[in-house]
């Protein structure tokens, strides 16, 4: 039998892993191979933070997952990918043959720009690391802790809102040069600075952090701001072993991919979600890897039967919805933005939805 090995259980390939459940590919087995055995769900992240959700409802058990959907789970590290033999080296093994490569690891927390921020922050991602961690500093917190969420993207603005709101805590959101959600229409960037304001959360924009120390982020000019805890969400780098792969990446590390999530000159080997540059870029955001995963999971099918793929199109325009902690959220599409109960509302039906498709039976 010929070989599918998924490597990394992101956004993207869970939904491959549902429809090989549902229609297996006949002469082919499929192996998954992941570092973590509960792939976290990114959307409900601030959630689990707020106290809305309980942690288990946002992560997909892949234990669970791939033993529903007749796929062989190998728990270890990709170290490296030689594209010519075909072989996936791994950080506790032997190395890996495949016929077709499909790749789903996500990125790294991009610490490496700011001195200290390695050592003395906590990073979002990997987010099964995080939740221990983020645990420890809720059982421990106290009222006025000084906390400091350094990136104010969307991510970096719901911790911010979800933990100023669970503990009380004196937040401070570093938004640095970039602002307040960049990208974002300015209304939605004026309706979330109210809300930070009105939950207490100050916000510090126009100077990047220059350094990170133990209970201290460090501005130019010598200006520090105290932190018991810091928070990064201050973007997204490749991971180092991709410089390992002998596959095309763009200028940041990422692994370069045509219209079909494939790697560049290599019919037989794909990537999505993070981990993939495709186009002039995405940004870096959980909702293309889930779209993705249909267009992924049809392309490797074709390809494994001999037909060809088609082309991902991502939207111009998409939906955001931003929690604010407090069961309501605001959403913003197509230059309409909106605020309200109702938008949580949404927005928890679409992550349930999401979940429920990996946390039951195929379907």
């Amino acid at each position: 039998m010929r070989h599918l090995l998924l490597l990394g259980g992101g956004h993207a390939h869970v939904e491959v892993l549902r429809q090989l459940g549902a229609a297996p590919l006949p002469g082919w087995r499929v192996t998954l191979l992941t570092r973590e055995v509960m792939s976290p769900y990114s959307g409900m992240l601030p959630g689990v933070l707020a106290g809305l959700y309980r942690p288990e409802q946002a992560l997909i058990d892949l234990p669970a997952l791939t033993a529903r959907c007749g796929v062989a789970l190998l728990v270890d590290r990709a170290t490296g990918i030689d594209p010519v033999a075909r072989r996936v080296r791994r950080a506790d093994g032997d190395d890996l043959p495949w016929d077709l490569l499909s790749i789903d690891t996500g990125a790294t927390p991009d610490t490496s720009r700011v001195p200290g921020a390695a050592e003395h922050a906590l990073p979002l991602k990997p987010i099964d690391a995080l939740l221990p961690r983020m645990a420890d500093i809720i059982a421990g917190a106290r009222p006025g802790q000084p906390i400091a969420v350094v990136g104010a993207g969307a991510a970096g603005t719901e911790i911010a809102l979800a933990l100023a709101l669970r503990l009380r805590a004196a937040v401070t959101l570093v938004a640095g040069k970039s602002g307040l959600l960049p990208g974002f229409p300015a209304r939605m960037r004026r309706l979330v600075a109210r809300a930070l304001a009105q939950r207490g959360v100050a916000l510090r924009e126009g100077q990047d952090a220059v350094r990170i120390s133990a209970g201290q982020v460090h501005f130019a000019e010598g200006e520090m701001l105290p932190a018991e805890a810091v928070i990064w969400a201050a973007g997204a780098a490749a991971a180092p072993w991709l410089a390992n792969t002998g596959l095309q990446r763009d200028a940041r590390g990422f692994l370069r991919v045509d219209d079909c999530l494939r790697a560049a000159g290599h019919p037989d080997i794909f990537a999505a979600g993070d981990v993939a540059s495709f186009g002039q870029g995405l940004p870096k955001a959980g909702v293309f890897a889930v779209r993705q995963g249909p267009v992924l999971a049809d392309n490797i099918r074709a390809v494994a039967e001999g037909r060809a793929p088609s082309p991902f199109r991502p939207q111009g325009d998409y939906l955001r919805l931003l929690s604010l902690g407090d069961g309501k959220a605001i959403g913003t599409r197509n230059g309409l933005t909106v605020r309200g109960r109702w938008v949580w509302w949404l927005k928890d039906a679409i992550d349930r939805r999401f979940m429920a498709r990996y946390q039951g039976a195929p379907a």
